[in-house]
């Protein structure tokens, strides 16, 4: 049955097949989508956006739980394929970086707790960040007694002997470093193979205000509602 009363969301066009209860198909383009899926996602992200948890934006719009774990994971896979397409863009343009490590709160100020530590390099381009997990170079360290001298006298240099270049220490890889940490410590607990995930969340909206984070995302995410 054809229809002419909605349009496709991928080409503007309003001749559409009907091929479900909740599915068109566009004559023009030929693909096939769902209106209904695209305005639950549309609801998530804004709930994304606005830095609801999952749990949170799941109990407000009335969705499985899964569902809205499932649809933020889609949307921090695209933000690191956003950012990772503009570092190569950016690959030249960069001014100062520096070498970052993040722990728990609990473990801050600690330097027997920095093997634990995972090492980020930020970049500055502009006035926007980008970051880059670095490979863990404390595991060799993992298996000393938690009272070794080597472990204590390796995180003290280590914690003294950054890589960084500062043209000046009033620069936003400064900020972000304070961003990143007041960010993460209102998730309870990340598992360190999810950590990307959320540092890019974190890079994405200290680069971005809301409208240009809305904007981004709902462009990248149509190719796959």
């Amino acid at each position: 049955m054809k229809t002419e009363q909605k349009q496709c969301i991928f080409c503007g066009q309003t001749k559409l097949y009907k091929v479900s209860s909740t599915q068109y198909r566009c004559i023009t383009c030929k693909r096939t989508f769902s209106h209904a899926k695209q305005a639950q996602e549309m609801h998530i992200l804004d709930s994304f956006i606005t830095n609801h948890s999952a749990h949170e934006c799941a109990k407000l719009l009335d969705l499985n739980y899964l569902t809205v774990t499932k649809t933020y994971h889609k949307f921090r896979l695209l933000l690191i394929a956003h950012s990772e397409a503009l570092y190569a863009e950016q690959t030249n343009t960069f001014s100062q970086y520096d070498e970052y490590y993040f722990l728990p709160t609990c473990k801050r100020g600690k330097p027997k707790y920095l093997f634990d530590a995972i090492g980020i390099l930020g970049m500055l381009y502009g006035k926007r960040i980008h970051t880059l997990l670095l490979p863990d170079q404390f595991a060799h360290l993992k298996n000393l007694e938690e009272t070794s001298i080597e472990k204590e006298t390796y995180a003290r240099y280590l914690n003294q002997h950054k890589v960084a270049h500062y043209e000046s220490f009033d620069n936003a890889l400064v900020d972000f470093w304070h961003f990143l940490e007041n960010w993460l410590d209102h998730f309870k607990g990340i598992q360190k193979e999810n950590f990307i995930y959320y540092l890019k969340e974190a890079e994405f909206k200290f680069n971005y205000d809301k409208e240009e984070q809305r904007a981004i995302l709902t462009q990248k995410l149509i190719p796959y509602i």
